[in-house]
């Protein structure tokens, strides 16, 4: 079974796929859990960039945000874990990321903000595929 979702804000329509016991449906469109996890990626990622903007520190050449979660078994079935890894290529200053990212998490994104409080969120920082220490 799937629905379109829209908002208030623009016109974007996005397809969500709710499984049902039926395997015979072709899926075609991105289910509520997954929607949620790149909603996290879009308001932490953007957040990092508008930061680092305001910061004029030298922008990252190439940037992104890979977010997964760790459903518990039982219902009702939530996240009991959730990684985040920011991943920055360029000459980006190693302290200012860290600054970016910690602002994100501890002020202005909102979901990393109400989700440290309901679950694990394990936070990885890479810059030119090197772990960044926190």
């Amino acid at each position: 079974m799937q629905f379109t979702a829209t908002n208030d804000k623009t016109d974007a329509k996005v397809a969500i796929v709710i499984e049902t016991p039926d395997k015979s449906e072709e899926i075609k469109g991105t289910g509520p859990k997954h929607l949620f996890l790149q909603g996290l990626a879009g308001c932490t990622g953007g957040a990092v960039l508008f930061l680092l903007q305001k910061m004029r520190t030298e922008m990252p050449s190439k940037f992104m945000v890979d977010v997964s979660g760790k459903l518990t078994t039982e219902h009702p079935m939530v996240f009991e874990n959730i990684d985040i890894t920011y991943r920055f290529e360029g000459n980006t200053d190693v302290e200012t990321i860290k600054k970016a990212v910690k602002m994100s998490e501890e002020k202005y994104c909102g979901l990393t903000y109400m989700l440290s409080k309901v679950t694990e969120l394990k936070i990885g920082i890479l810059l030119n595929d090197k772990t960044i220490e926190r």
